[in-house]
């Protein structure tokens, strides 16, 4: 019987495997599907607005694109751009027959650089910059998916407003070196960084779309921070449909290759029994590679497993031991956690006050809005031996500011009973006011006889 679970348990992993490698098949079928249902799109806006395209759009429709067809189409473009603006490119550009397209493209770019930036978004910029630079093309539908981009604002915003960016918003060699990296060579390094580069900008620059697709690319490589990353991005359903099973699987290639911070989310999702029946055996042995990696998160974890005795007996030092280990190493939880173990003498801690308090403290500067609220707490009830009312308010003053209903509340009683400090009405009414609003009968009934008053 025993036997059998292990082959069953060897083909569910292999299943999972082969469905990283079939992810990364499934996308690339549905990018090509995407790029087929946009090149429809322009076609129609082609037959409109303008007659070179709506004759030569078939270039991007053909199953082999040719990188010279995508140059004649970005010439277009940026010609187009300029003659919008009265430029007189033809009598600086050289005729077809005695340049290829791609030194037409990339010379009207150099000419007219300061122009072009005030009439192309940085993101389109980008791409022209990019494809124009490439010499060979090795994966079609990640590069025709950035022309499509391309056509898409030519057609429908060329009109708009632009503002214009400066030279320090763009590094052209590092982004042109990258994409060429990423396409020419097929580079997994370079391909994870193009994912990261449209993860990380802000506002409308952030293309979480863009992400996946070379999150995708150097995933199905084997590239380790792709897979963890991709995994993200389907367990959250950022720029994809949320997939739980398909996250798992990415996370187990990433873990197998020893990627710490994927070991920890594949641990939580065993854990949790996310996408995955749960398994606390698997889920802590796991945990236990990221700790021993030096993932924070994964201490903090293995502490209330301990504590909690999950899958295994109830271990108070081991605990206290790892939420320790977890809050040296910054985690938030665990400092806040840590915090409330000595406040309070829990697992075989003696009380200490003065320790609670360092914990809360670490934890505040982190933002922890539980913290500001016992900070509040401790300093207003004189917990350390020292009563300081106005410690008191800064700290939940800090909490209310982050919507915490309790410190609202606590503020309202302070300036209501005036304790250390002198009675204020009209700010007790204030804060009884707010926690009111916030759900709080205490604080309505308080706020009433308060007005009657």
């Amino acid at each position: 019987m025993k036997a059998k679970q292990q082959q069953q348990q060897q083909q569910l992993r292999q299943g999972e495997i082969d469905s990283v490698l079939g992810g990364k098949r499934m996308y690339g079928q549905f990018l090509a599907k995407q790029n087929k249902e946009r090149i429809g799109a322009l076609q129609k806006l082609t037959q409109t607005q303008d007659t070179w395209f709506a004759q030569n759009i078939y270039l991007i429709t053909v199953e082999e694109v040719q990188l010279a067809a995508l140059h004649k189409i970005l010439y277009q473009v940026v010609r187009g751009l300029l003659k919008k603006n009265q430029q007189r490119h033809l009598q600086i550009i050289h005729p077809e027959q005695t340049q290829s397209v791609q030194e037409n493209v990339l010379t009207l770019l150099a000419e007219y650089d300061d122009l072009l930036r005030e009439a192309i978004p940085l993101p389109i910029y980008i791409f022209i910059w990019q494809i124009s630079s490439l010499e060979k093309l090795a994966n079609c539908n990640e590069v025709v998916d950035d022309v499509l981009d391309i056509l898409e604002w030519y057609f429908v915003h060329q009109n708009e407003q632009v503002e214009a960016f400066d030279e320090e918003d763009l590094d052209h060699e590092v982004i042109i070196d990258l994409y060429k990296d990423a396409i020419e060579e097929q580079d997994t390094d370079a391909q994870f960084q193009l994912g990261e580069y449209y993860s990380a900008i802000d506002g409308e620059y952030f293309k979480p779309e863009k992400s996946v697709k070379w999150f995708e690319l150097a995933a199905s490589q084997g590239n380790a921070d792709a897979q963890y990353a991709l995994g993200n991005f389907y367990f959250e359903g950022i720029g994809v449909q949320e997939n739980y099973n398909r996250a798992f699987s990415l996370y187990e290639a990433a873990a197998k290759q020893g990627h710490p911070d994927a070991a920890n989310n594949l641990a939580d999702m065993y854990f949790n029994g996310e996408g995955v029946p749960e398994n606390l055996v698997l889920a802590k042995n796991w945990f236990d590679f990221a700790a021993q990696k030096g993932v924070a998160e994964a201490m903090f974890t293995l502490g209330i497993i301990y504590e909690q005795g999950l899958g295994i007996d109830k271990d108070e030092e081991q605990a206290c031991s790892y939420y320790k280990k977890s809050a040296e190493a910054g985690y938030v939880e665990a400092q806040y956690r840590l915090g409330g173990i000595y406040l309070e003498g829990h697992l075989g801690r003696p009380k200490d006050v003065n320790r609670g308090l360092y914990w809360y403290e670490r934890a505040a500067e982190q933002y922890h809005v539980d913290a500001f609220y016992d900070l509040g707490f401790i300093w207003s009830q004189g917990l350390t031996g020292i009563r300081n009312i106005e410690k008191g308010i800064h700290w939940f003053k800090q909490a209310a500011l982050q919507g915490d209903l309790e410190a609202k509340l606590q503020l309202g009683h302070i300036y209501n009973k005036g304790e250390g400090i002198a009675r204020n009405i009209k700010e007790a009414i204030k804060w009884y006011g707010l926690a009111a609003n916030a759900g709080s009968e205490e604080a309505a009934n308080l706020l009433q006889e308060l007005k009657g008053t």
